[in-house]
C-alpha cells in the first residue's frame, strides 16, 4: 500500500510540476482543504510559491505555505492512522 501512495505523490509531483503555477496554487488550496486529499495538497504546495498561495487563498494561503514549508516530506502513514485518537483510518474501499 505504501508503494501506491508514494507512486501517487511522484506522479502527481510530475504533473504539478508541468502545470502553470497559478494552476497548481489553485489545486494545492484545494486539495489541503479536503482532509482526505490534505497531504496532497502540502505536497504541491510546497511546489508553489508564497506569491501564488496568497493571491489564490488570502491569509490561508500564507497558513498552507507555512505548514508546506515546514512539513518534513516524509509520509509516515502509519502515524498518521493513529492521529485521530486511536481510531482506525476511514477507507472508502468497496467490499
Amino acid at each position: 500500500m505504501k508503494k501506491l501512495l508514494d507512486a501517487t505523490f511522484n506522479a502527481v509531483a510530475e504533473v504539478g510540476e508541468q502545470m502553470p503555477e497559478n494552476d497548481r496554487a489553485a489545486l494545492a488550496v484545494y486539495c489541503y482543504r479536503r482532509g482526505h486529499f490534505r497531504e496532497l495538497g502540502l505536497s504541491l504546495a510546497a511546489m508553489c510559491s508564497r506569491t501564488s498561495l496568497v493571491s489564490e487563498a488570502g491569509h490561508a494561503g500564507e497558513v498552507i505555505y507555512a505548514q508546506a514549508k515546514n512539513t518534513s516530506m516524509k509520509r509516515d502513514f502509519a502515524s498518521d492512522s493513529r492521529s485521530r485518537g486511536g481510531k482506525a483510518p476511514v477507507s472508502l474501499h468497496v467490499v
